[in-house]
């Protein structure tokens, strides 16, 4: 107890306490890999971690070849490794020897069944992407006020198109809640219209650490802003549900800011370019419409104007001529037609008329030797009964029946005195 370390010296005399036990000097440990990053060198580190705690972990070059190939953020490994406290910093490590697969970890499992969930509702389908404005009056950057990415947003937008509007709605970005200040911050940029983007990003860090923009109610927000939202979440590597949930993915905050806006001396020249072609084309359009006009006035028509109605008049007088002297032949003709068709009518008429003349006594003739009269004048009588019907059989008569006799001529009366039989 008298013994006095510096810091270095109780350090490494704990590390060599921890690397000699034989229980704690070397373990097999299972966990959850989050924050993987590799470096140039070739090293690796990691945090692995489960429920209740996590430890960081290095495995170096050489070891690297013990580790599965596809290794990543949300794998659930077991890990042969070291205990290992680096004197330095003090800082308690895994020296991971090798590193076996055991499938996927918790949070990486929430996240797959998310994002499945809300892909099969259709908050990620493309037709309901909104586009992003081409010059926005105002960017809404929703992202911590303290930290690199508010600042790289606003260099960004200095940088291309000065002067350019931004409102920043400060959120926490991690931690407990933080999904929920997120979402509400998109809803106040939405109901009081605050700008025609919004810029909804955090840097890198751990899975634990994007886990805000892993949750339900961050996804739902984005996908229910009317304003367009460009998501930036940690590393070009990082993808979290907002991001499909976005109308478009930047794999940087800086990167999102350039998407947010153009280059504003780009955008001049454009324009610039544009008036020129413009000007071009609207000087090449009158010159054509001048040689046009320049064409028309040569014609005679304008060049002699008198000349041609001069011209047109005499040509007018002179039919004029032609209609007054041929107009007495005209109406001689018209007569004639007129009394050669009357002729043709009258003919016709009388032709018609002897026709039906000739019908007429023809059917008269018929009718007269028909006539009883006419049977009566060759010496017949029509026979009467006193009820004055026709008497035409011997039978019908009896002895002292009244008989009428009808001659042509006149009627007498008389009496049966003795029928014949």
């Amino acid at each position: 107890m008298d013994q006095v370390f510096t810091v270095t010296g109780l350090n490494r005399a704990v590390n060599d306490r921890l690397s000699k036990d034989p229980e704690l000097g070397k373990v097999r440990v299972r966990g959850e890999i989050s924050g993987l990053k590799k470096y140039p060198s070739g090293h690796i580190y990691f945090t692995l971690k489960d429920e209740y705690a996590s430890v960081s972990c290095v495995l170096f070059r050489q070891s690297v070849g013990n580790a599965p190939a596809g290794m990543g953020d949300g794998m659930q490994v077991l890990l042969l490794a070291r205990t290992n406290l680096y004197d330095k910093s003090g800082r308690f490590q895994l020296i991971v020897d090798s590193a076996q697969e055991e499938g996927v970890g918790d949070l990486y499992r929430r996240f797959l069944e998310l994002k499945d969930s809300l892909a099969r509702q259709g908050l990620f389908d493309e037709k309901n992407k909104k586009p992003i404005p081409f010059i926005p009056r105002r960017v809404v950057a929703i992202t911590s006020e303290a930290g690199a990415v508010i600042r790289d947003i606003i260099h960004v937008l200095r940088r291309r198109f000065p002067g350019i509007g931004l409102i920043l709605i400060p959120v926490p970005v991690q931690g407990a809640g933080a999904e929920r200040e997120i979402a509400a911050a998109i809803e106040i940029a939405n109901r009081l219209s605050l700008g025609d983007v919004i810029i909804v990003g955090r840097g890198g860090g751990s899975q634990e650490d994007l886990q805000p923009f892993n949750e339900e109610v961050t996804a739902r927000a984005i996908a229910a802003s009317s304003i367009p939202v460009i998501s930036a979440v940690g590393h070009e590597t990082d993808y979290t549900i907002a991001d499909f949930a976005s109308d478009l993915r930047a794999p940087t905050p800086s990167a999102a800011a350039e998407l947010a806006v153009p280059v504003k001396g780009d955008v001049l020249l454009k324009l610039d370019q544009l008036a020129g072609t413009m000007e071009q084309a609207l000087a090449a359009r009158i010159e054509s419409h001048l040689r046009r006009v320049d064409e028309l006035s040569r014609r005679p028509v304008l060049v002699h104007p008198a000349a041609i109605i001069d011209r047109h008049q005499a040509r007018v007088e002179l039919l004029g001529h032609r209609l007054f002297f041929n107009w007495g032949r005209l109406e001689d003709a018209e007569r004639a037609g007129v009394r050669n068709l009357s002729d043709r009518l009258k003919i016709a008429a009388e032709k018609k008329i002897d026709q039906a003349s000739h019908r007429f006594e023809k059917s008269a003739r018929a009718l007269q030797a028909l006539s009883p009269l006419e049977v009566l004048s060759r010496g017949y009588a029509l026979v009467t009964d006193d009820q004055g019907r026709t008497v035409t059989t011997a039978s019908q008569l009896g002895k002292g029946d009244a008989l009428d006799l009808i001659f042509k001529d006149g009627q007498v009366g008389c009496e049966v005195t003795e029928p014949l039989n």
